[in-house]
Formats: C-alpha cells, structure tokens, sequence
C-alpha cells in the first residue's frame, strides 16, 4: 500500500499537507498507520539502543495534527524501557520488528515524544531518504557493554581478529572472529539487505564461513529468540528482553527435501545454508586486541554491499 495525501486543516498554509502511511512488524501482529508530512529524511539517533537496532526514526508532532493509530494490536509489541529519559521502544516479541519509542516527558511537555521507526513503514524507500545524524550518544552517561565472558571463538582463520558485542540489555554475549580487521583494509563481504525482514532489523551483515568463528557467553542462547523467514528456511535470532537482532541461522527443521519442493531456488538456498553464518555487525561493542576500535567510527570505513534481498526473494513479501 503507498502512501496517500491526506489534506488536513491545520496543515493549510504555513504547515505541509499530512500524508496518511502504512506499517507493520514483520509477521503482521501489529499494524498501523502514521499520519506525518511526506517523510523525505528521517533521523539517525548513534546511542546504544539506536546503533544496534539500526533505527530511522520519524518524529510524530500531535501540535501539528501528527497522528499514530493502531490498525491491529495482536498484544505481541512488547516494551523495553532504556535512557535517562526512560524511553519505551516497542518491539513485537514474535518477529523483533521495532515499531516505536514513547518518551512520555516529551511527549507531555512538547507533543514530540512519539518516535516511528521509519523501517517498518510499507513500501518507504530507505536509501532514498536523507539521513540527519542526531548524537544521542551524548546524552546521559556513557553506555557500559556487558563484558563477554564465554570461550572465544576456537575458528583458526587467516589474519582472525576477535570482536566482542551483545545485546543492549546484556542478556545475550557474543563473540565472533573475522578474518582481518573491521576497518578499511577489511576484504570480506558486508551487506545491508532491503528484503522485508532485514530491512526492518536494520541489519549490517557479515558472513562468517565458519560456525566456529562465532562463540556465545554461558546461558545467552536461553536469551535469543528466532523467528523463521524465507519460507521459514533461515532463523533471525534476537534478543528476547531488548529485540537486538544478533544472526541468521538455518532453521533446522527444514530439510532439503522440503526446500526443493518450496523454494524457486532451492540450489541457491542449499549453497547459502551450508557455507555462511551470518552475524549482525551492529551487536558488536569491542576488540579487545585494539582498544582503539569503535562501531561508529569504523563501521564508516567498510565497503557495505546493498543487497536487494527484496527484489531477488521470490514469490515476495506481501504486505498486511
């Protein structure tokens, strides 16, 4: 469904015309619409929530007729409460899709504390859009990653270099070794994919060839959850308190006999299950070997493919 002009009183004039949009968590539990301006930028918040679940946000303004109305509530969107301003982000607990934050100071005081992820808005082209940086980091005290304490990735890999990451809410620690550092000079692939579930996660990818490259902290896979996608061949984990998307694992239960029968592709599928493990770049906090590192500065630096997942993943998405 695209979006519709919507004429609006209030807007006549000095305000823009409000235009009505369409959006959903992946699996369709939760759906609504926003009733915004032509959404032609959105923000880019760097604190630790925003960064590792790769958020765009839009910013809803009620003085100025702004609206959010909810068109199904299946009761899946679960809450996770984080800054000093106790902001609540809003995930669906089937899916993982982050759908919105409310700030309720905000949203008192100046009508702009409602903040829509803008990745789960239908048939909203994201890289088209301007990007406006907002240093969130900078507010508030520093974030403190919880320390990985697991064994670390066993993987003997040609220039391995080892990242620490988690969650946001520490619950899930992962560790995973790449083969160079993350940094200009690294070689291998990293993509973001505009496929229907991806795009939602914000997600950057990179493609261990090993599941030995990628080691978990004690009781963290309690923590993760995973919800089956593409014909419910791959599994993206996430963390069940915070949504953090973590990995895309092969669901284990779809066999090959079934993948023949279900997908256009099958070989393509096949190949892609038995030599990748990827990791969600986002996740990672630290390498230890080079304190200097940081997700933000270096993240810049790497070659990031843009993947059109939704355009190559057929038969496609369908939106609710």
């Amino acid at each position: 469904m695209s979006s519709t002009p919507v004429t609006d009183s209030k807007a006549q004039g000095q305000q823009p015309p409000l235009k009505s949009y369409r959006g959903n968590c992946h699996c369709g539990s939760f759906i609504f619409t926003i009733l915004v301006p032509e959404i032609v930028s959105v923000e880019s918040c760097n604190c630790s929530i925003c960064r590792k679940k790769g958020y765009l946000w839009v910013i809803l303004d009620t003085n100025q007729g702004h609206k959010l109305e909810v068109v199904k509530d299946q009761g899946k969107l679960t809450e996770y409460v984080t800054g000093p301003k106790a902001t609540k982000h809003k995930f669906c607990a089937e899916c993982g899709t982050g759908v919105y934050a409310v700030c309720e100071r905000e949203e008192k005081e100046k009508g702009k504390g409602v903040w829509v992820n803008v990745r789960a808005i239908q048939e909203l082209k994201i890289w088209d859009l301007e990007v406006k940086e907002f240093d969130g980091k900078s507010i508030g005290p520093p974030y403190q990653p919880a320390p990985f304490d697991g064994l670390e990735p066993k993987a003997e890999v040609e220039n391995g270099v080892v990242y620490h990451g988690s969650c946001h809410c520490g619950a899930v620690k992962v560790a995973v070794k790449t083969k160079g550092p993350l940094d200009k000079t690294f070689k291998e692939k990293v993509m973001e994919c505009n496929c229907s579930i991806c795009q939602r996660g914000g997600c950057i990818w990179t493609y261990p060839t090993s599941p030995s490259q990628i080691s978990f902290s004690a009781g963290s896979r309690e923590n993760l959850t995973s919800y089956a996608c593409l014909k419910k061949v791959m599994c993206k984990t996430f963390c069940k308190n915070c949504g953090v998307p973590l990995t895309n694992e092969t669901n284990e239960a779809m066999t090959e006999e079934i993948i023949r029968a279900t997908m256009s592709d099958p070989e393509m599928v096949l190949r892609w299950r038995n030599v990748v493990w990827p990791i969600n770049l986002r996740c990672l906090d630290l390498c230890p070997s080079d304190e200097s590192w940081s997700f933000e500065e270096k993240v810049k630096e790497l070659t990031i493919e843009k993947g059109d997942g939704w355009g190559m993943v057929k038969p496609g998405y369908v939106n609710p």
